[in-house]
Formats: C-alpha cells, structure tokens, sequence
C-alpha cells in the first residue's frame, strides 16, 4: 500500500517490549472505514432528508443536534474513566469494540432507514444512540492507539494509517451517494439507506478483523486512584494539552459549520448538480496527500505542519466568497484544494494528543489515554454540536428555504456562513497552534523520564 510510508522497525516498539508490525497498524486501522462513512452523511444529508423530506423544521434540527451532542458530556468522561479503571480479563480496551459495535449498529439502522412520520423525539432519539456507539469505539480506540508505541514518529504513522481509512471511508460516502444520485427520482432518503447497508455489513468485519489480529498492551504497572477534581486539574495544568485542545475546538466549529451547509451553499450559491462527485475529488486529494503530511511532520515538527494545513485552508474558505453562479470548475478547485489539507487536520492532532498524555505517564506511571481523550472528545464534539446546529439557526431566522431558494438575502447570508465565518475560525486555531510546545526533542525526554521510573518501580520491592 504505497500511501503507508516504511519506517524502521527499531521504532515500533510499544506493546510491552514487542514490535507493533505494520501489517498490525493496518489491521488497527480498517475500523475507521466505516466510521469514516457515518460523519459525513450526517452533516450534509441529514437536515434534508429530516426537514426537505419529513418537514421537520430546520431550527428544531439545528436545536435537537445540539441537544444531542451535548448529551455526549455525560457519556464521553464516563467511558473516559472505564476504559482507564475496568480491567476486564479480554482488555480494557477491546471490550468497548464489541459494545460499541452493537449500539452503533443499531444507531445507524434507526438514522439512516427512518419510517414514514417521523418526529423530533425520534429523531433526538436516533441521533444520540449514533453518538453513543461512536463514543463507546472511537474513545477506547483512540487510547488504545496512543499505547501501540512510545515513539513520536512511530505515533504519527500510526494515525496516518487509521486516517488512511477513515479517508476511505469518506470517498465510499461520497462514491455511494454520487451512484444512487444518479438514477432518476433518487431522493436523501435513498443515499442515507445506501450508505447504512455500507455501515451495517462493514462495522462488524472490521471490527472483528482488529479484535483477532491487534494484541492490547497490558494495563500499567501503576493505577491512580480517580478523583475528579485532581484530573481537572491534571488536565488544566498539561500545557500542550490545553493548546492542541483549543486548536480543536476552535477549528472543529469552523470547518463543521461549513460542512452543514455544504449541499445549501454548492446548490443554490454555484449550481452544482452533483455535489457528491466533487466530494470524491475533495477526499481522493485528501488521500493522496496523507504521506506528504505525514513526512512534513517528521521534518518541520507535527504543530507546524497542522499550523500550514489550517492555513490554506482558511484561504480556500474565504475565497468561496467570490464563487458566483455557474462557477462549477472554481469551486471544486478550491474544494479539493482544501481537500489536500483534510488529512492533516484529521491525523496530525491526533498524533499530538498521545504525546501529551506522556506529561502525565512521567510524572504517575499510569497510563490515563482514557480519560484525556475523553476531554478531547467532549470539546470536539462542543465544536460538531455549535458547528451543526449554529448556521441553521442562521438560515432559519433568514428565513432560507431548505428546498432551494432564489431571493438574494437569504443567498447573501448563506454566503458569508459558508465562507468568511469558518475562514475566520480556523484561522484563529492556526495562530494558536503555531507556538505548540510540545517538540520531538521534549517528547524524547518524557520518554526516557518514564523508561527510567518504570525501571526503578519494577525492580523495587
């Protein structure tokens, strides 16, 4: 697979003195096949399926996802804390792929294949067991990814593995839509039930595939007793941590609140007939570029690269202000311009966070990747809910037509939502991670500190 770049074996090591193969890195990765085909579903065909095809109000959509987001603040910290504290004999991590995949599953079914007169409580309803079963995998994923290796690089490749797929899962979301688009009649209803048919016989292979294959390390030789107020302030006082965490939020709310708008703005702004084909264009360059990302990192610094990637792409957003009627060609120019930069905004942040969970492992030689990607999660998934929910509420007190609109205003307003507002946005989140201080050097360091202290904890009485 030439999109994975080789790395020595030398720097694999992680799971308990063993190697982590690549052949392991890929197994880890295919999960995120078909979680990477649900998110963008979601945010541009589920406010017209539920409001164009159901009548539900846009305001009561844009309302209701956030409700629903906001539930995943109690469920995010208390998974968070289990995956760390619960020592089940087939792994603190693994468990939570079986659970995970059967409320996922049955998530996916009831969002994705609504029966006819539907309402809100339905939907509220069917959007958060969604959540729930993407938190109950992806929060124990993530940490059990932070644990495959030690290394710095090593974590970087890694990431760029599992977001290899993820990607592929996101060009199998625009592919599927962009087929069933195709034959006449084809309503949302029908890409939404396409793309579940994907999830449903995917999910479980996959995770299958990593539950067999990808060895989970043992639990540290240290557990700290949990007390909530010392983890607030473990987390508060993890500098790199707090950065890399604004930088999420700051930049998930932005280019969220363009994607919402996405099918509204290609439509109604540009005249894009098929907005499911730029799409394939716009991940098919994010693919491309996953290994250049990946070797820029590992020469300028994992921050400084993240910090390029934003850049450019807040250009792009800013200059889909000047893409009129009829400029097809321009928009899906910038589109997968800003594509290119997607898959560093995907692994790179990621990457990062496992190096900041080495502050804590130095200093209580437990390994707590539960509970900080827990804090992560629940200040991404602020920037989905205000992301998701803000600019319908926008175009709903502008009074804009979901089903298509031609008044000038209205068309004004969708304008400046899609491009200068999240322009603005994700440059605020470059500025902010261009002085991340968290480097390879300091990293190195953390490790020797933990190498050292395990040694003399092991060998004491």
């Amino acid at each position: 697979m030439a999109v994975i770049p080789s790395s020595p074996s030398k720097e694999h090591g992680g799971l308990n003195g063993r190697t982590i193969t690549t052949a392991q890195m890929i197994a880890f990765g295919t999960i995120q096949l078909p979680l990477g085909a649900i998110g963008l579903p979601i945010a541009i065909y589920l406010a017209p399926l539920y409001s164009g095809q159901f009548g539900l109000a846009l305001q009561l959509i844009g309302v209701a996802l956030i409700i629903a987001r906001f539930s995943d603040f109690v469920t995010d910290p208390i998974i968070g804390i289990l995956t760390d504290r619960w020592r089940p004999a087939i792994g603190r991590r693994r468990i939570w792929l079986l659970l995970g995949t059967i409320v996922m599953m049955i998530g996916v079914f009831l969002l994705f294949r609504p029966f006819p007169g539907v309402g809100i409580v339905y939907f509220v309803s069917a959007v958060s067991t969604v959540y729930l079963g993407y938190t109950m995998i992806l929060l124990p994923y993530a940490a059990w990814s932070a644990e495959l290796s030690p290394d710095y690089h090593v974590r970087t490749r890694i990431s760029s593995i599992s977001q290899f797929f993820s990607i592929l899962g996101l060009i199998a979301s625009t592919l599927i839509p962009a087929y069933v688009q195709s034959r006449p009649g084809a309503t949302s209803a029908d890409v939404m039930a396409a793309i579940s048919l994907f999830v449903l016989i995917m999910l479980p292979l996959t995770a299958t595939i990593l539950f067999l294959t990808v060895p989970e390390p043992e639990a540290p030789i240290r557990r700290t007793r949990f007390d909530l107020r010392a983890t607030l302030r473990t987390l508060a006082s993890n500098r790199p941590f707090v950065r890399i965490t604004l930088v999420l939020l700051v930049a998930t709310t932005g280019e969220v609140f363009r994607q919402t708008i996405t099918v509204f703005f290609a439509r109604d702004v540009v005249g894009v007939t098929n907005i499911g084909i730029v799409y394939f264009f716009y991940f098919a360059a994010a693919l491309v570029m996953v290994p250049a990302w990946t070797w820029l990192a590992r020469r300028v610094e994992k921050h400084r690269a993240l910090t390029l990637a934003l850049v450019i792409v807040a250009m792009t957003n800013a200059c889909m202000f000047l893409v009129g009627q009829g400029q097809t060609v321009l928009f899906t120019a910038l589109f997968v311009l800003k594509g290119a930069c997607y898959g560093a905004v995907l692994l790179l942040p990621h990457a990062m966070v496992a190096d900041t969970v080495d502050i804590d492992t130095a200093q209580t030689l437990d390994r707590q990747q539960g509970i900080f990607y827990a804090a992560i999660a629940m200040v991404q998934k602020m920037g989905y809910a205000l992301g998701a929910g803000l600019p319908l509420l926008i175009l709903g007190a502008a009074s804009y037509r979901s089903a298509g609109e031609t008044q000038p205003e209205p068309l004004f307003v969708l304008t400046v939502s899609y491009s200068l507002v999240p322009a603005v946005l994700v440059l605020c989140a470059a500025a902010m991670a261009w002085n991340y201080p968290l480097t390879a050097d300091r990293q190195r360091q953390l490790r020797d500190e933990i190498d050292a202290r395990t040694a003399d904890a092991t060998a004491g009485p």
